[in-house]
């Protein structure tokens, strides 16, 4: 039986969006489209009772939608040539589309059925009409955005459609931004700011009053972020975090919403949503729900994601996942979520009466495969900490054999590895490599103090991977000291290219949407926020300059011998395709091995959610990398 291949993408589904009411569970799925593999084949499938999902419609783009409690379902389709929306309405019941209603000069997408049978719809709003093609005047911060591209004088907002009028009415006023919402009992909660020039760091509360058509602000920005709000028993609840004791991504407390202000009820040292990275996760969900008066949610507990429900006054343990969580509902009182395990990409489930059940069965084509099971390694970490890391096996390993063996490093730096199908690391394991991977300081799912890395890049860290690294060959005897590589994304790429620039034990690199110089990163589109915070200091502070260039990896480049490949996406505002070249350009005229490769039109998620051939010769090149230099 053969392991998992880098074509085995194109086979691939990927579940989330996952919505339900009384009867039907609506969820998307994508896959590579056949015939043409730069694009994904999106479906909507629907499901009812516990019968296996069924094939509802499907398109060649991502389609939002929104399931009402009746059997209809809207979703949007946008033709961007022609500026055009198009809902459509189709009914459940017998699967034929009975309505589709056109909303010229705009790009939306349905969310959201509200109580008087409108329709809830999110899209951009530029603040200057009629832009040139040819150029583009650059006068606000934040200027573009990785996904997005250009975002200059453009605003994320909110709009209702009456599709018995055929009316589209916007909620919001010109210069504000939406980040976020969440309707629940026919009220409209949303965070955003409207400003000009530059864009604040942290958003506002408001509610959007339906009787007047009146925007409220219930807490002003500057303060906090916002990461879920909720209404229990009519007394309003949200999590947020000030961000005063650990930075920017700092884990949010449980506030109620009283007399104009907010009012801790809980403190919590957990994150919300999953954190435990994967590279099969195209659709996405959702992290948070209300259901009978209950707020649901779930966090990233060090390598796994357990379900929680907050009354209003305690927090409650709902069911532990041994792997990661993408979306949940519930369906009356059945509580149905899609998710990954370390062995299989999501797939439908159902939790009740403490029992799970799996409703769906993608990707079967996994049955004829040998997918390598997670090897679990206890160890201690470079400051004695007791921690744990996994190692993934050769497929067709035989003992006694000595492998080259690769080690990843995860994004973030709050992010973590755990039990989740990694479609890359099997295919390494299939190439004939141990794969290892541990989550070092600054990972997420161990509380705060662990995960805070600012000011600290390089630093503990590095250390650990260190650590890491000799407990698996101290371990695992097969592993070929002499034919290390490393490779990791992101964060994952700083850590690559520190590596490089601080040992040379290993002998091939690969470094992707990596940060070179934490000066350039101040580009990023989130850059004036992201760098500041994680240096932990400013540019224009008097040691700020020194400060950034201790802790960037290009400072160390005549320190590096070790062939690099680095690979990068042209339209990454994250981690601006710049910061590649520096290091690409630095180790070549120092004449080490070394090789860009430049993903044209994809972004800083290329490797989880870009276009399918483009992934597929991401996984070529990082194979064929490690195959010249540790397979000699």
């Amino acid at each position: 039986m053969t392991g998992v291949t880098t074509h085995d993408l194109l086979n691939l589904s990927n579940t989330g969006a996952l919505q339900a009411n009384e009867q039907y569970a609506v969820m998307l799925t994508a896959q590579p489209e056949a015939s043409d593999h730069r694009l994904y084949q999106w479906n909507l499938q629907y499901q009812t009772g516990h019968q296996s999902p069924r094939t509802l419609i499907t398109v060649n783009q991502r389609p939002g939608f929104a399931l009402g409690k009746n059997d209809l379902l809207y979703y949007s389709t946008v033709d961007k040539q022609k500026n055009l929306t198009t809902v459509h309405e189709v009914n459940l019941k017998n699967c034929y589309e009975t309505n589709a209603w056109r909303i010229t000069d705009h790009q939306l997408v349905v969310n959201q059925q509200l109580a008087n049978g409108e329709l809830l719809l999110t899209g951009k709003h530029k603040l200057v009409k009629g832009l040139q093609e040819g150029w583009h005047d650059v006068s606000e911060v934040p200027y573009w955005s990785n996904d997005e591209g250009m975002v200059n004088e453009t605003r994320h907002h909110l709009w209702t459609f009456n599709y018995h009028e055929s009316e589209l009415f916007d909620l919001v006023p010109e210069t504000f931004d939406v980040s976020d919402f969440w309707y629940q009992d026919d009220r409209l909660f949303l965070t955003g700011v409207a400003y000009r020039d530059q864009r604040p760091f942290q958003d506002g509360l408001y509610e959007y009053r339906f009787s007047d058509h009146q925007l409220t602000k219930l807490v002003a920005p500057h303060q906090y972020r916002f990461d879920a709000v909720a209404l229990l028993n009519n007394q309003l609840f949200t999590l947020a975090s000030d961000g005063n004791n650990y930075g920017m991504r700092q884990n949010p407390n449980f506030y109620r919403y009283h007399d104009k202000q907010l009012d801790l009820i809980k403190a919590s040292d957990v994150n919300i949503g999953n954190i435990v990275v994967n590279d099969v996760n195209v659709v996405g969900g959702n992290a948070t729900t209300v259901h009978n008066d209950q707020f649901y949610f779930y966090s990233t507990i060090q390598d796994h994601n357990e379900l929680y429900r907050f009354d209003g006054t305690d927090v409650t343990k709902v069911f532990t996942w041994k792997g990661a969580l993408n979306s949940f509902t519930f369906r009356q009182n059945e509580l149905l979520f899609t998710a990954v395990t370390s062995q299989q990409p999501q797939q439908l489930y159902c939790f009740n009466d403490k029992t799970f059940t799996q409703l769906s069965h993608f990707n079967r084509f996994l049955e004829d495969r040998e997918v390598v099971p997670l090897h679990e390694l206890a160890y201690q970490d470079s400051t004695g900490r007791p921690a744990k890391g996994w190692l993934l096996y050769p497929v067709g390993y035989q003992s006694g054999q000595k492998y080259p063996a690769v080690l990843e490093v995860h994004g973030g730096p709050r992010a973590a590895y755990g039990l989740s199908f990694f479609h890359e690391m099997q295919v390494l394991a299939n190439a004939g490599y141990f794969v290892f991977f541990t989550n070092i300081h600054g990972s997420e799912g161990q509380g705060d103090e662990y995960a805070d890395l600012r000011g600290k890049y390089g630093q503990v860290d590095y250390n650990d991977l260190m650590s890491f690294t000799d407990a698996v060959l101290q371990n695992t005897p097969d592993v070929d000291e002499e034919r290390l590589g490393i490779t990791g994304g992101s964060y994952g790429g700083f850590m690559t290219n520190w590596v490089v620039g601080h040992t040379n034990h290993f002998k091939a690199a690969v470094s992707e949407r990596s940060i070179a110089n934490w000066s350039s990163m101040m580009i990023s589109d989130i850059g004036p926020e992201f760098v500041t915070d994680q240096m932990d200091d400013t540019l224009t502070a008097d040691q700020g300059m020194d400060h950034y260039w201790f802790h960037s990896p290009l400072r160390y480049v005549q320190n590096v011998k070790t062939p690099t490949l680095f690979l990068h996406s042209d339209h990454d505002y994250r981690c601006p395709i710049p910061e590649g070249y520096q290091m690409f350009q630095a180790l070549k005229l120092q004449n080490v091995p070394t090789r860009m490769v430049v993903f044209h039109g994809s972004n800083h998620d290329l490797s989880r959610t870009g276009r399918p051939d483009q992934r597929m010769h991401r996984l070529k090149e990082v194979v064929s990398w490690f195959n010249q230099y540790l397979k000699k």
